[in-house]
């Protein structure tokens, strides 16, 4: 452990203190600790930008609603988050219930026809997400914790992407039915789509070395921290321990020229689409 040495005056004695320094490049193998996969790889392919890219307010915002071909592949990461993997968590659960019966709605029909119109009346098994996101997705939904009223629970998910979009995309052809316009669904994709940036001022949890407080450590943390009482936590062993911030991640940036904000796309699950939806009236 490093040691600071001090004192006051020539004559006064030198006081040791220990200390044990904690940067935010660190988080990643704080997460390896509580046995957190997807998380510290987002986060250290992250850091391993160089030189520092990130998003404006208009750049995040033409890459999560534009044509994603046209989002540049230094800023795009796939290979990361896995749906196998997302679908253990209740967040992503809930959403991919609610799309996977809903997704040919009244809204989800209008974005349909829209492609149909774009595709020439067929869509296509993409390999590329990207083409899949800009040419024949049709619904979403917004998945977290925040959005079932459970509130937020700290694990490898709250940690990789926290708040995300849940993205469906059918696979199939236009055809007639008894006189009418129809789309026959042959499958359909699920996939998650979200922005890893660090953009104003939001707080990502307290850290040490050894991983992130609980709620309720995190809740003594800040009392005898906003009253600066350094010797509860001392007493609490939270001495070398620290509240991040989006702020933090910025300011590394500016400082270390590295770190690269990115588009998530985790893969595709293709599925057959429930009876009621393999032949979609248009």
């Amino acid at each position: 452990m490093p040691e600071l040495i001090t004192h006051t005056m020539k004559s006064a004695p030198r006081i040791t203190l220990n200390a044990d320094i904690f940067s935010i490049d660190q988080i990643p193998a704080a997460m390896d600790n509580m046995g957190w996969k997807v998380a510290p790889q987002l986060m250290r392919h992250w850091f391993s930008g160089k030189p520092a890219k990130g998003f404006t307010e208009a750049t995040k915002n033409t890459y999560m609603t534009g044509s994603a071909i046209n989002i540049p592949l230094q800023h795009v990461n796939d290979s990361i988050v896995k749906m196998e993997w997302a679908l253990r968590y209740k967040p992503v659960q809930k959403g991919f219930v609610k799309l996977k019966e809903n997704w040919a709605s009244k809204k989800g029909c209008e974005e349909l026809r829209k492609q149909l119109v774009k595709n020439n009346g067929i869509l296509r098994h993409y390999k590329d997400v990207r083409e899949i996101d800009a040419f024949t997705v049709v619904n979403s939904t917004k998945i977290g914790d925040y959005l079932w009223g459970l509130g937020e629970t700290i694990d490898d998910y709250f940690g990789a992407l926290g708040k995300a979009n849940l993205k469906v995309a059918p696979q199939g052809y236009q055809d007639k039915f008894q006189g009418k316009d129809v789309f026959i669904t042959e499958a359909i994709g699920f996939y998650i789509k979200d922005s890893y940036d660090f953009f104003g001022d939001e707080f990502l949890g307290i850290w040490n070395k050894r991983g992130i407080l609980s709620k309720k450590q995190a809740f003594q943390y800040m009392n005898a921290y906003e009253l600066k009482k350094w010797k509860l936590l001392y007493d609490m062993g939270m001495q070398w321990t620290v509240p991040v911030y989006n702020k933090d991640f910025r300011q590394w940036q500016q400082i270390r020229n590295t770190g690269i904000d990115f588009i998530v796309f985790s893969d595709i699950l293709w599925m057959p689409p429930l009876s009621g939806d393999r032949i979609v009236k248009l």
